[in-house]
């Protein structure tokens, strides 16, 4: 449980005087890495507070920051909550309706942005009211501010040191908007009781110290990587990098070398697909060897997943594998790794039973923003893939007639800001998270996620089908990247199918001359049609009838946040997919039928 007299910024301070001169944060500049002591951002922090305060900031104003991951996104953070403030973090891929809605709706008195072109951003959104300052983390952003004061960050830090003020750890610390795959977004108010509960958690079960580095790659802006990522290590005295961006994840990686790695299904499909493709274009005889490689890891990863040591017959056969295969496979998270958490979006098992299988250590997650997040994961020596493991301790869960996951707990939320009916629906009287997920509970604890309450698609003939699952086993086909499954309340189950070209091209075999082929050219192409007709048939073939995919759109236009269809954590939003394709869909009912 979190102490009653510990606050998210006293956690720095603490952890400042304790480390001193060790390395907190680290990031590139010019092709370097800069180190970034625990006194320096502590300092820097208290400096920052002290001019927030002479701003005119004071407890329960909002704070907004649209910025990407970096020390400046921590200064700003800690100084506001040492006030008692507010933080509302920004996405930096936001929409300009996305962005304006979370200003509006919070009410941020004060925005930090770390260029020219957020600066212009926040300048072009139009009248809000409560927004009075623009506090440029960046000197060159320092252009006129529309209306607005704009103060540069050396000048807000050019002040003697504020230590942190008192607050009750029950006190909201930040209102985190819901990435809005159904409706407008809400804002998720959570206490630094909450956020901290859940650290000591996420601290624990994994066992985390001051010897692991982590690299952050994911937003901050999200509650996965902003409690996982940022405070979690933060209390548990450990060293967050900044990556470059998804870019260089890869070399960052080999760079950095972290113990622990916070990852989106996203990533790992990307990883995946690599693999799958370095593979598909080997000899026949290659291919055999790393078919076998991770069928042989796969049965010593069952022995790791129930606690108990590898025979020494498959140890053995265990050496070979990682000569021949896996080791190349592990050296793309580099040498130290301890972790590979993936959240925010469910895993296919294809995906987690290879990287087990290459001795990566996977562990799959699952929480909302609404439980500060983190819910439950599968532990070392306690894995249960095709689950996302069991409760993290303190948090009770169950499930409701209907299946519905309750989570019960004091990283639960104190409620959505300004929404008061929407809060008594998702909390009921005696204090359960309503989480909006199907679940099933073994007799073990361990929970798989069913789907989505409001992504269930119900056919026209009554039959329920998870989209999600159905989605999941699409995307692990190599040659598509992405997909959305479409049927609710039709007669059948359609698709809009997002190629992976680059897998495409990569096939000995290139009857459809696709790598001298633009995407836009190929798409319409009825001998690409027939080879996805070809795959979608075997796809179906264990499905029941009411799974199969009667029909399908492919578009070579990959879903994106940019055009409104992926969430932060990339996850699809059906419901604009689909509004998007709205006359192809209606078009393609006209005209498919089940075969």
């Amino acid at each position: 449980m979190a102490h009653k007299d510990r606050t998210l910024a006293s956690i720095l301070e603490q952890q400042a005087r304790r480390y001193g001169a060790r390395v907190f944060l680290r990031d590139k500049s010019n092709k370097n890495w800069r180190d970034h002591s625990w006194v320096d951002i502590a300092d820097r922090a208290a400096r920052l507070r002290t001019g927030l305060h002479q701003m005119g900031v004071k407890a329960g104003d909002r704070i907004a920051i649209l910025a990407d991951n970096s020390p400046g996104w921590v200064e700003v953070d800690m100084a506001a909550l040492g006030l008692g403030a507010i933080v509302v973090p920004l996405y930096t891929t936001g929409g300009t309706e996305e962005t304006r809605h979370v200003l509006s709706d919070s009410g941020a008195r004060l925005v930090a942005v770390d260029s020219q072109s957020r600066l212009e951003k926040i300048c072009s959104l139009g009248p809000l009211p409560a927004l009075e300052t623009i506090l440029s983390l960046n000197s060159a952003a320092l252009e006129r501010g529309n209306g607005f004061q704009v103060v540069p960050l050396e000048q807000a830090t050019a002040n003697a040191p504020m230590a942190v003020r008192p607050v009750d750890p029950d006190q909201v610390a930040t209102f985190i908007y819901t990435s809005g795959t159904t409706g407008s977004a809400k804002g998720v108010m959570l206490s630094h009781g909450n956020i901290i509960a859940n650290c000591e958690s996420n601290r624990d079960a994994l066992g985390l110290n001051d010897k692991d580095s982590v690299l952050s790659f994911l937003p901050v802006a999200h509650s996965f990587e902003r409690t996982a990522g940022y405070y979690t290590v933060m209390l548990a005295g450990g060293t967050i990098t900044y990556s470059q961006g998804l870019a260089h994840i890869a070399a960052d990686l080999v760079e950095v070398q972290p113990t622990v790695v916070l990852a989106v299904p996203r990533v790992l499909e990307a990883v995946y697909n690599r693999v799958m493709r370095t593979v598909a274009s080997s000899t026949a005889l290659r291919q055999r060897i790393f078919h076998t490689a991770v069928a042989i890891g796969r049965r010593a990863a069952e022995y790791r997943h129930r606690g108990h040591s590898v025979p020494p017959w498959l140890a053995a056969t265990m050496v070979l594998a990682r000569r021949l295969v896996f080791s190349r496979i592990r050296s793309i998270f580099g040498s130290r790794l301890r972790y590979l958490v993936s959240g925010g979006a469910p895993l296919s098992t294809e995906i987690n039973w290879l990287l087990a299988a290459a001795e990566i250590p996977i562990v799959e997650g699952y929480g909302l923003t609404e439980a500060s997040p983190v819910v439950s994961c599968n532990l070392h020596g306690q894995t249960r893939i095709g689950t996302v493991g069991r409760p993290l301790k303190n948090i009770e869960v169950r499930t409701a007639a209907d299946g519905e996951l309750l989570v019960r707990g004091p990283n639960v939320m104190k409620g959505y800001y300004n929404r008061q009916h929407e809060t008594r629906e998702a909390i009921d009287p005696e204090g359960w998270l309503h989480t909006g997920d199907i679940a099933q509970l073994d007799d073990d604890g361990y929970i798989k996620i069913i789907d989505r309450k409001k992504d269930i698609i119900v056919l026209s003939g009554g039959k329920n089908v998870s989209a999600a699952n159905l989605e999941n086993r699409l995307i692990s086909d190599p040659f598509i990247a992405q997909a959305c499954v479409v049927g609710d309340r039709r007669k059948h189950l359609t698709a809009i199918l997002v190629p992976d070209f680059e897998a495409l091209s990569a096939q000995p075999r290139d009857e459809l001359r696709i790598r001298e082929r633009r995407p836009t050219d190929l798409i319409n192409d009825p001998a690409l049609r027939d080879f996805f007709r070809r795959r979608i048939r075997e796809f179906n073939r264990p499905l029941s009838d009411a799974e199969r995919i009667v029909d399908f759109i492919l578009t070579d236009r990959p879903f994106s946040q940019e055009n409104g269809e992926l969430t932060p954590t990339l996850k699809v939003r059906r419901r604009a997919v689909q509004e998007h394709y709205r006359d192809q869909i209606e078009a393609l009912y006209r005209t498919s039928s089940p075969e």
